[in-house]
């Protein structure tokens, strides 16, 4: 037993008191004079014994009486359990990913678990919950019942690991306190780490009962084939179980349809329709599936710009047949120019500019050259064998001089996979390979290498969008035009100087695009739909708009590119579809946690764990009951 407050506990000590009062005579007795005492000697005898049995009574109810009465002042209890005498601090984790989105006909699993959840919650205290995307700190139950009540769903569930280093942090301020986190998720497979707990935080795990659904899921698209009349639209779907009946999936461009069909899809298979379309310009396009699954993956966003083709200004006195193979129509707009006949207003407005084996370089080409990668164009230098004259452009790009001129054949065997050019470029990582070779080249200290020789000195070097070849890439000094790699490197490059719109973006992945637009300084673009309104980051240059999405929340949906409300552009962006996969985890098997099938039986088990039996009343009525027999005693036993 426990008191709440055991300092009136000392109060027992005046309990001899009453004992002080009942075995010592104070009383004075007044002598009478009798003639005949025998009789009364015999009353004397039989008086005194019932009267010390008398007083003894009422000694041993008073005592009894007092003491009750001391008890329960002291307010008495009975903990369930050591942890309801500890003061506790609980942090409780919400799962709002689309996966929560599952659940039966009447409602999904997120909504059955918050209404539990304010359901077992009371007025009184405050409580510390987070999300996936928000945090809700030391909040009032009413507060967070608001909150709790206008949770959207998120694409992206923060992994295990985050989820307890926000609880390590959380629980910092709080370091003598009995530590509770509790985590209500439907357990994904992805969001289970081998260590699952941390030494000094409790860890109650809450897997609702999940339903067998059907969920469908548009995964992608892409567009297989184009012509300047039509274009052929493959669309994947999936399931995560066989569908009885065929699903109907229609394409539209706003609300104007642009056709329907059927698939029919079986377990965790991926199946591809086809839709060959009259439109070649799709501005808010749209795909829809009919399924009563998870929502968010039942649309798919595109949008089909008029891409003009990245613009290339080649500047070479030699033939250049191995870059205009590579930098054809429809992709590329290619110009052709010797260094004594510029055209600098193309050279200007030029995403990708590409100097072959040019020896004399003019001031006012370096300087032109210099504005236009200011500008953003992007730029290839390829020397010629004698490169003397390259001292100043080399600097003017932030590039070192060439150190020393090699006349001896060189290999090229490093390829650097990791750089951003090459990057997802090769399926496999291959070292062995028909190495290219140059029978003379130039030194340049060590710098961004890309392509390198087996000394490891760079053939291929890359600074601020600028590409430095260390040798001429005639055939007389080199084989590296009929290699393998020369295609994915000037086809890497010259996709970069502009990035083409893509059919959709991924709202979770950093994306940067390219806006085609020659505005002012001052101009900013927004992306503007129905319910939203957004300022990019953005990058101003001459004749285009670089716009990056790294630091905004964008949902899915068609976006129009718009300044001072003309349209620009069209950008579509969709949720990634990991949410799709509704294989979960079984957490029973995790050691250091409590598991729980609901939010129910977690508060059940909790509130019997933290339980205490007050005990006050019964000393208050036990103490009723002593003084009760007190008085009986004084009025009834003679």
């Amino acid at each position: 037993m426990h008191f709440e407050q055991p300092e009136l506990l000392y109060a027992l000590i005046l309990l001899v008191i009453p004992l002080i009062v009942h075995l010592f005579r104070l009383r004075k007795f007044q002598k009478e004079d009798f003639t005949n005492v025998k009789f009364l000697k015999k009353v004397i005898q039989e008086t005194r014994k019932s009267s010390r049995l008398k007083k003894f009574l009422i000694l041993i109810t008073r005592l009894l009486l007092l003491t009750c009465l001391i008890l329960a002042f002291a307010k008495p209890f009975i903990p369930a359990s050591e942890k309801a005498l500890a003061a506790s601090q609980t942090l409780i984790y919400l799962d709002n990913s689309f996966s929560m989105q599952s659940g039966d006909e009447q409602s999904t699993i997120f909504n059955k678990s918050v209404n539990t959840l304010l359901e077992y919650l009371d007025d009184e205290n405050r409580y510390s919950l987070f999300t996936n995307s928000d945090e809700y700190f030391d909040r009032s139950l009413p507060d967070l019942k608001d909150e709790l009540q206008n949770i959207d769903f998120v694409e992206d569930q923060i992994s295990y690991r985050e989820i307890k280093l926000k609880a390590e942090n959380y629980f910092k301020k709080y370091p003598l306190a009995e530590k509770d986190l509790v985590i209500i998720s439907d357990f994904q497979t992805h969001i289970i780490p081998s260590e699952a707990t941390s030494e000094n935080i409790n860890y109650h795990l809450i897997q609702p009962n999940l339903h067998e659904i059907n969920n469908a899921s548009l995964d992608s698209a892409y567009i297989n084939e184009i012509t300047p009349e039509s274009l052929t639209l493959n669309i994947v779907a999936s399931s995560n179980r066989n569908l009885e009946e065929p699903i109907s999936i229609s394409v539209y461009d706003g609300e104007t349809l642009l056709g329907r069909n059927t698939i029919q899809l079986e377990d965790e298979k991926s199946e591809e329709i086809t839709f060959r379309l009259q439109n070649t310009l799709i501005a808010k396009g749209r795909i829809e599936i009919e399924d009563s699954g998870l929502k968010y993956d039942n649309a798919l966003f595109f949008n089909i710009n008029e891409n003009p083709g990245i613009k290339v200004v080649i500047i070479s006195a030699l033939e250049v047949d191995f870059l205009t193979r590579i930098y054809n129509k429809p992709e590329f707009e290619t110009r052709i120019f010797t260094p004594n006949q510029i055209d600098y207003n193309q050279l200007n407005s030029a995403n990708l500019i590409v100097l072959n084996e040019v020896y004399q370089l003019p001031p006012s080409l370096i300087n032109n050259l210099g504005t236009a990668n200011d500008n953003g164009a992007t730029v290839i230098l390829i020397p010629p064998v004698d490169a003397q004259e390259y001292g100043q452009i080399l600097n003017s790009f932030g590039f070192s001089d060439f150190t020393q001129k090699v006349d001896a054949e060189r290999l090229i065997t490093s390829i650097s996979f990791d750089h951003p050019l090459l990057e997802n470029v090769f399926e496999d990582r291959i070292d062995n390979f028909e190495y290219p070779k140059v029978l003379s080249s130039q030194n340049l200290s060590s710098s961004n290498d890309i392509l390198s020789y087996q000394d490891n000195r760079p053939f291929l070097a890359e600074s601020n969008s600028v590409y430095l070849f260390t040798a001429a890439l005639n055939n007389e000094n080199s084989n590296f035009r009929n290699s393998p790699l020369i295609v994915p490197v000037f086809y890497q490059i010259g996709l970069k100087a502009f990035k083409k719109n893509q059919l959709y973006y991924s709202t979770n992945k950093e994306s940067e695009i390219d806006v085609p637009v020659d505005l002012g300084k001052d101009q900013v673009v927004h992306l503007v739909n129905s319910e939203t309104d957004i300022i990019p980051q953005q990058q101003n240059y001459s004749s285009r708009i670089e716009i990056s999405t790294g630091n905004i929340d964008l949902e899915a949906g068609n976006y129009e590119v718009s300044n001072n409300n003309q349209v620009l552009g069209n950008l579509s962006f969709n949720y990634s579809r990991k949410e799709s996969q509704l294989t979960y985890t079984d957490i029973s098997d995790l050691e250091d946690a409590n598991i729980y099938n609901s939010v129910e039986e977690y508060f059940s088990k909790s509130n019997a764990a933290t339980q205490i039996t007050t005990l006050w009343k019964w000393f208050v009525i036990f103490a009723l009951i002593f003084l009760a027999i007190e008085m009986l005693l004084i009025k009834f036993l003679k």
